[in-house]
């Protein structure tokens, strides 16, 4: 198996029930994995197809109960790839379904024939989680 620049990506969420809703309902769309194994923790996998890298996410704690996504570096943005531009509507289509705010609907990324083709939304807290495909041209 190829070496992963990354092995995972953890984060904190204010609400894991809302993120997990949020996950576990869009990321069926790219074909991965939402994996609840404690009520604070879950993670997003592609499974055999691509275990790594793998998200971890879970809840999120204060040491001075403030509000955790108000300290530095709790905001995000996530990059999933897409096969299709069906499967980046699919996503985008779940995602709001499943507790997402609109970023941006799918839709070409700079000029058309650069050929990113991606759909942006934030997930319940506030991280934007993208999906897109490179077009092959020639």
């Amino acid at each position: 198996m190829p070496m992963s620049l990354f092995d995972h990506i953890g984060f904190e969420s204010r609400d894991i029930p809302a993120s997990y809703q949020f996950y576990s309902g869009s990321m069926a769309a790219l074909e991965l994995r939402v994996l609840q194994t404690a009520d604070n923790l879950f993670f997003v996998s592609g499974n055999a197809r691509s275990p790594l890298p793998f998200l971890r996410i879970v809840a999120a704690k204060s040491a001075n109960g403030a509000d955790s996504a108000s300290q530095p570096g709790q905001h995000l943005h996530l990059k999933f790839s897409a096969k299709s531009h069906e499967q980046v509507e699919a996503f985008h289509q779940a995602a709001l379904r499943s507790g997402g705010r609109e970023s941006s609907a799918p839709s070409y990324q700079g000029p058309k024939e650069m050929g990113y083709f991606a759909a942006l939304v934030f997930d319940p807290d506030g991280n934007t989680v993208e999906v897109g495909v490179h077009e092959k041209h020639g």
